[in-house]
């Protein structure tokens, strides 16, 4: 497709403006790794982008600064935002004079805004990005709740909202988020990364301890309620009842010493249950899995893991929350929420379905990955609303005074 020459400019305004991306932290999760790739993929234009993290230095920082990116680690506790830390962020604000100021996850956006609002640059335009869903605003902890509630009330005064999913989107609106100025940006998968490879088995099967030909069933998430990794557990224990060879690995910060561990050990199949910390090779490990099982029983929006394992070809299991129906679409099944007995039979018709059909709907899955939800779209449309938010702000630059 031919470029305008508007286009072209438009082009050119998004890789010379200067943005400042301001996140909760840099510990694993998706918001935080999709910073990461966003600014991977900026090659030589990363020079204008730098970021300020909320919280002390996580997993993610180093490999945000290796791709020589500036980094400011506010060191805050979690869930605190401080007086003295809003002072330094509208200094670093002030002094880098960016063109946007791009809020990502929900203390992100509270402090991008407040930030933006005292440093005097009211005509850097304000993007608010949330990575959560809220299928019920009572599942998040009080403080969370407030701070939901305070960003509705201020969400008119951003210039742009961006969410990874449109069930997010919709559940944020009902909640009070303006509905004016939106736009959806799926999350992104790299699949010349997560992609199939036929030595993951082995490394899977050695990292486990196990080489029995089990039928190895994954779960790649950090311990917490929301992930819900009793009741894959609890799934698990169902289907060794009924006599299926199965063995779970769950991969993630804080599974070792989870719930979940605990649980295995009370329905008596630890031996059946494997748990890791976080590691840096998952996509070595994900295309080994024979099923990806997504167990979460609320916050997910549009989870990376499930993505991943689709661009690996692992068929997927998933509950119904934030767009996973979506995601998977034709390629996987969709199960009740915290039901262990509906989720054991779901994957229990995979297995039953044999190797040859598991394979095929692998493939139908990164089929889907890769058209539907490739890096290059996630870059687009940033530029996308980059280039609005820019090209608003100038109208109303003529009219008059700017909203902060």
């Amino acid at each position: 497709m031919r470029t305008s020459l508007r286009d072209n400019i438009n082009y050119c305004k998004f890789l010379t403006m200067k943005v400042i991306h301001i996140i909760t932290g840099t510990n694993i999760g998706g918001a935080e790794i999709m910073l990461q790739r966003f600014l991977a993929a900026q090659g030589p234009n990363v020079a204008n982008h730098s970021v300020v993290a909320l919280m002390r230095d996580g997993a993610i920082a180093e490999q945000i600064r290796s791709l020589g990116v500036s980094l400011t680690s506010l060191e805050l506790s979690r869930g605190r935002i401080t007086l003295h830390s809003i002072r330094r962020l509208r200094s670093i604000i002030k002094e880098q004079a960016p063109d946007i100021v791009h809020g990502w996850m929900y203390h992100g956006c509270m402090a991008a805004w407040v930030a933006r609002f005292g440093s005097g640059r009211t005509g850097s335009g304000l993007v608010w990005a949330i990575h959560h869903s809220l299928q019920n605003i009572r599942n998040e902890k009080r403080s969370t709740q407030f701070l939901v509630r305070a960003l509705a009330m201020l969400s008119g005064k951003a210039d742009l909202i961006t969410y990874c999913s449109e069930i997010s989107r919709s559940q944020h609106q009902k909640v009070g988020f303006s509905a004016d100025r939106t736009i959806l940006i799926p999350n992104a998968i790299d699949t010349s990364v997560f992609r199939p490879d036929q030595d993951a088995r082995g490394r899977l099967e050695a990292l486990c301890g196990i080489n029995d030909n089990r039928v190895l069933i994954g779960n790649f998430a950090r311990s917490h309620p929301m992930k819900d990794h009793v009741s894959m557990v609890r799934a698990t224990a169902v289907l060794l009842k009924r006599g299926y060879d199965v063995h779970s690995v769950i991969i993630g910060d804080g599974t070792t010493s989870s719930p979940a561990i605990s649980e295995a050990r009370t329905l008596g199949i630890a031996d059946r249950v494997s748990a890791f910390e976080a590691r840096s090779d998952v996509a070595k490990l994900v295309p080994g899995l024979d099923i990806f099982f997504l167990s979460s029983a609320w916050g997910e929006a549009f989870p990376l893991s499930v993505g991943e394992a689709m661009a690996a070809e692992v068929p997927c299991v998933v509950t119904d929350v934030g767009d996973c129906a979506y995601l998977v679409g034709n390629s996987g099944i969709v199960v009740s929420c915290g039901a262990p007995e509906l989720q054991a039979n779901s994957i229990a018709d995979l297995l039953d379905a044999g190797p040859a059909q598991r394979a095929e709907l692998g493939r139908k899955a990164r089929e889907r990955i890769t058209k539907e939800f490739s890096s290059t779209s996630y870059i687009n449309l940033h530029e996308v609303a980059y280039n609005q938010v820019i090209s608003e702000r100038a109208i109303e630059t003529k009219k008059g005074p700017l909203s902060a």
